[in-house]
């Protein structure tokens, strides 16, 4: 037989860094043992804990290979072999050694008492992790014995790397069967069928989402605060190719300045005061996913350079680092600010605004969806009750009325938070949205037109009249211009998608100003 070189290690420690599971590695590792002495059978034991020790992996000369039925030495009788061997073992032993033949009938059976044989110690800072048990075909000599125990340390991280495998595919198994009970108990098949609105409000918006997530492209999702940008950007992760990958969200807004290439990019180990050790960003986190960028437009003007480069070639730069890292993101950037207004003015690269507009999505506002109040408001209802656990109090038709009146200027997040508050204040028996909304609550739209409509002079005008008549006088002097650098919007300064469903709901078309 040979004699161990650093080709025989190479080899171990190269099979080592393959992370894969052990089942897959016994034969390769029997391999270069039996280059040093001749082996009829490997098991790798390894201890689990709480006096448990399991045979991870076996190889058998001619049989089956990988895993075989966990044989556990749970004992007292088992344990205390095992320490005591452990104790009088420096390197190895083979059948003349005390207790050695005792502890292999304890591993493997009475039947291979008889037979030559070698045990192993694999330690971790003088604790004994492993135990290597090596059948021979003859008794082996003290010098392969030294060179055996050599490959302790590589045949151990291939041990440690397959319990480590093990735990993340349990807690994998247990995260997919906390996902499938929830769903279970909302009824829904999977986490994209829970849009709200998909068939109604939302139907436009749900056909652009389908159309661009199987591709590459870069999506821009335009909308109020709390209209459900988030929800959006999920959803075209979820029907994309990436679907396996990460889905991470960052709010721009929320990334102190001098921090921002840290969080996005990442930094070397003392590259700045506090870095005492090296971090991935925000876009490496996300490799082989969907990084979602929300209030993109709330990034600073070097930091808007730096995802430029991101977003055409795919490269970053940690901060202390001249090394290049090439990243596989697909970027979903989102903002509630009127980013063509911002790059006129020169707070936005123009350039960066045509990288992320590849396709844009634009969300209407929740007074824009009137029809999916009801189902909404069911969906937060039900959220609210499960999360407290009290019981899912009714929604009557009085109450889909006055959240239908009401003026939702916070969108759906208002929405869920008032719905939450009032099954807080209705203790789950019913559903306190007077005190939800403010009391006294709010005059409903509709009572406060009745009211105008039956007073008999201008000092009782409505509101909604008066705004009406604001934004009449605007369209007259736009030429029913609605958008755009010199629009009503603008004027107005409010959002052109808010302009436009108030121009529907007061009943105005503004092409009847363009020859005024």
């Amino acid at each position: 037989m040979a004699t161990l070189s650093d080709k025989h290690l190479l080899t171990l420690w190269t099979e080592a860094g393959k992370h894969a599971a052990l089942s897959e590695l016994m034969a390769p590792l029997a391999g270069v043992i039996n280059e040093i002495v001749s082996i009829d059978e490997l098991h790798l034991f390894s201890f689990y804990g709480a006096g448990e020790w399991r045979l991870s992996g076996s190889w058998q000369r001619g049989g089956a290979e990988g895993v075989l039925a966990h044989i556990e030495a749970t004992g007292s009788h088992a344990l205390a072999s095992i320490d005591a061997w452990n104790r009088g073992c420096a390197v190895c032993s083979d059948q003349s050694s005390a207790g050695h033949r005792s502890l292999i009938a304890i591993l493997l059976g009475a039947s291979y008492a008889s037979r030559d044989s070698i045990l192993l110690p694999m330690r971790r800072e003088k604790q004994l992790i492993g135990i290597a048990a090596l059948i021979c075909d003859s008794a082996c000599s003290a010098r392969q014995c030294e060179h055996l125990a050599a490959l302790a340390e590589p045949l151990l991280a291939c041990i440690e790397n397959d319990q480590q495998l093990n735990d993340i595919q349990r807690l994998r198994a247990k995260a997919e069967a906390d996902r499938q009970s929830l769903l279970s108990r909302l009824g829904l098949r999977s986490i994209s069928e829970n849009i709200v609105g998909a068939d109604r409000g939302l139907k436009q918006v749900m056909q652009r989402v389908n159309q661009v997530a199987p591709t590459p492209a870069g999506v821009l999702i335009l909308g109020e605060t709390g209209a459900g940008k988030e929800v959006i950007a999920r959803a075209i992760h979820e029907r994309s190719t990436r679907h396996d990958g990460p889905f991470l969200r960052v709010n721009c807004g929320a990334l102190p300045p001098e921090l921002i290439d840290s969080e996005l990019f990442g930094h070397e180990k003392g590259s700045f005061t506090g870095a005492h050790a090296s971090r991935r960003g925000w876009f490496e986190r996300a490799g082989g996913g969907t990084l979602f960028l929300d209030e993109v437009g709330e990034l600073p003007p070097a930091a808007q350079v730096r995802l430029l480069r991101v977003l055409q070639d795919g490269i970053i730069q940690k901060v202390g680092s001249e090394r290049d890292v090439q990243v596989d993101v697909r970027v979903v950037a989102a903002t509630h600010r009127d980013l063509p207004k911002m790059v006129q003015e020169g707070s936005f690269r123009e350039d960066l605004w045509y990288r992320l507009a590849v396709f844009p999505i634009i969300l209407p506002t929740l007074n824009e969806r009137l029809d999916d109040i009801e189902d909404l408001a069911r969906h937060f209802i039900q959220r609210a009750a499960m999360r407290m656990g009290v019981p899912v109090p009714p929604l009557s038709a009085a109450d889909v009325r006055n959240l239908k009146r009401y003026s939702w200027p916070g969108n759906i997040r208002e929405l869920g938070s008032v719905l939450e508050r009032a099954v807080i204040l209705g203790h789950g028996e019913y559903l306190d949205l007077e005190m939800a909304l403010g009391a006294p609550a709010p005059k409903p739209r509709a009572a406060i037109q009745d009211t105008a409509d039956k007073s008999s002079g201008p000092a009782d005008e409505s509101l909604e009249a008066v705004i009406a008549a604001h934004i009449k006088r605007i369209l007259t002097e736009t030429k029913g211009r609605v958008d755009g650098p010199y629009g009503a919007a603008k004027r107005l300064d409010i959002n052109v998608s808010t302009l436009r469903a108030k121009l529907r709901k007061l009943d105005i078309d503004a092409n009847d100003f363009k020859g005024a």
